[in-house]
């Protein structure tokens, strides 16, 4: 006899339900499993992989049980956090995010600040007396659920944000007003009617119902599409969904939003790497779309929260027994993690994280032979320019190693040189995950913003890609079909070679030196022959 279905688990302070990842996804193990650990979470539910299940079955429908379920277990954030879910006095904030049993990192939608409208808006500004961050969060969530629920145009909504930055003459959106974020609102309001129709949804329960399907039909968007495809993930059943109470890197100067590696993930060193962003919210930073501070700027600026993330990092580790990608956000000098999961790596950070783990004792020689099982350890080579050529720009490293290649400026250029047999580079202003069939072909990626942990980056990385990041001379010019580095104008086509290790971009082909690891390789060996004993 099959046992029931269980469609909720709770996580939360002093909260710990078991969440299978096959049932509620990664993201929903991995919260439900830090909370146990007494690490401080914001309190929410996940949604089981049977509803996305449920909802493909029903004709694409929400099925009839979900909005009671949802209501219901509303009820439990309300009770944790103190605030109601369309309250005018204390209102509630939620995100609603993807989690599907395997990793798809940035591959799927997730929706924050769920919940504000007019009247919560209002509620919002004398709850904190901050009208500057209350405006700001709602102008985010306009853009956020008219992309994702109505799959309207974020180019348009983004060209309205950057004219009011160059009105104000202010060059990060961080330095906005109040009065001109509640101005930008306006606007706002203005295309979400004209694209769609329609007034911006009021009732809170009906954003979060439109949330809750937006996320689940983004199990089968076109890059959801193409990442199983090339990573051959045929047996997955969907994505679970995870309602959560919203805490706010927006809100002041000691608030921020970031990713942190616990070691780094394309050299392999045991050290703490992290990507952090002033003034943002967590999709600002793994979006790749806005440049961050690294772990110095943050533990300059707030030892006290620096030390607890350290601190935190180190026990995810210890626990998971395995290098862990975090994604956290500070409000006002307060920790909550949002993520954590096994982090994606280079090969030649995947063999030196496993012999060092194992010579640290936190796992054994088999453990090694299982972690680097998909790797083939006799062909890791590193790269490194011995050319001493004049780079013609400089970015951040974020994939070691060195690739040359054609510029190409589209994914669809990058697949067409594919098949011709051309090594190329894919140069953007920003990677996104919509580019992952050009980074899938491509020898490298170059970008002109974005940060070293962004989704696209993490993903290059896996794929053994070597990336730079926020190159900040890089200009582009797609539709004359060219680009500029430091000044320097280039045609698509034209060789360059970027450095992973130096951040360094040189015009043409450069010389390169080729070393392999050795001692790590015989290491390895001596413990695999052992084992085999």
């Amino acid at each position: 006899m099959s046992r029931p279905v269980r469609y909720i688990i709770k996580f939360g302070p002093d909260l710990f339900e078991e969440a299978p990842a096959e049932e509620f996804g990664n993201k929903a193990e991995g919260l439900a499993t830090m909370a146990g650990l007494g690490i401080p979470v914001p309190p929410g539910f996940s949604l089981n992989v049977c509803v996305c299940e449920d909802y493909y079955n029903n004709g694409k429908k929400i099925p009839e049980y979900l909005p009671d379920l949802l209501n219901k277990n509303i009820a439990f954030i309300e009770k944790a956090t103190g605030s109601g879910f369309g309250s005018s006095r204390r209102p509630l904030l939620i995100s609603v995010r993807s989690g599907a049993p395997v990793s798809m990192p940035g591959i799927m939608d997730t929706l924050l600040n769920v919940g504000l409208n007019r009247e919560t808006l209002r509620g919002l500004i004398f709850l904190t007396g901050n009208p500057r961050f209350a405006w700001d969060t709602y102008r985010r969530f306009m853009q956020n659920f008219g992309e994702i629920v109505f799959g309207q145009d974020p180019a348009v909504f983004q060209s309205l944000l950057l004219e009011k930055m160059k009105q104000e003459a202010v060059p990060d959106e961080v330095e906005l007003d109040s009065g001109s974020l509640k101005e930008l609102v306006s606007e706002y309001e203005r295309v979400f009617f004209t694209g769609t129709g329609r007034r911006f949804p009021e009732d809170v329960y009906e954003q979060l119902i439109l949330a809750v399907e937006g996320v689940i039909k983004s199990w089968h968007n076109p890059r959801a599409e193409a990442f199983r495809k090339i990573h051959t993930v045929g047996e997955a059943r969907g994505t679970g969904v995870t309602v959560q109470a919203m805490v706010f890197g927006n809100m002041g100067s000691h608030s921020g939003a970031g990713v942190a590696f616990t070691r780094n993930p394309w050299q392999g060193d045991n050290e703490l790497v992290v990507d952090f962003k002033f003034g943002a919210q967590g999709e600002d930073v793994v979006s790749g779309d806005q440049s961050a501070t690294t772990q110095k700027e943050l533990s300059s600026a707030m030892p006290g929260t620096f030390e607890e993330l350290r601190k935190t990092a180190k026990k995810l580790e210890m626990h998971f027994r395995d290098m862990q990608d975090i994604e956290f956000t500070v409000q006002e000098g307060e920790l909550y993690l949002l993520q954590t999961r096994s982090g994606k790596r280079s090969p030649y950070a995947a063999l030196k994280i496993a012999v060092n783990m194992c010579q640290e004792g936190i796992i054994s020689p088999a453990d090694v032979m299982y972690m680097i099982r998909d790797i083939d350890i006799d062909a890791i080579t590193l790269q490194r320019v011995k050319s001493k050529d004049y780079p013609v720009a400089i970015g951040i490293p974020a994939s070691s190693g060195v690739a040359s290649g054609k510029i190409v400026l589209s994914s669809q250029r990058a697949e067409t040189e594919a098949k011709s047999g051309s090594d190329t580079i894919l140069v953007r202003e920003t990677a996104s995950p919509d580019d992952l069939p050009g980074i899938n072909v491509a020898r490298g990626i170059l970008t002109a913003r974005g940060a070293r942990t962004s989704h696209a980056a993490v993903v290059a990385r896996q794929m053994g890609k070597i990336c730079v990041v926020n190159c900040s001379t890089l200009e582009i010019n797609a539709s004359r079909h060219r680009c500029y580095l430091g000044g320097q104008e280039l045609r698509e086509g034209e060789i360059i070679t970027i450095d992973g290790n130096s951040g360094m971009v040189y015009i043409g082909a450069v010389e390169v030196i080729d070393e392999r690891p050795e001692d790590l390789v015989a290491l390895v060996r001596s413990w695999e022959n052992t084992i085999q004993m």
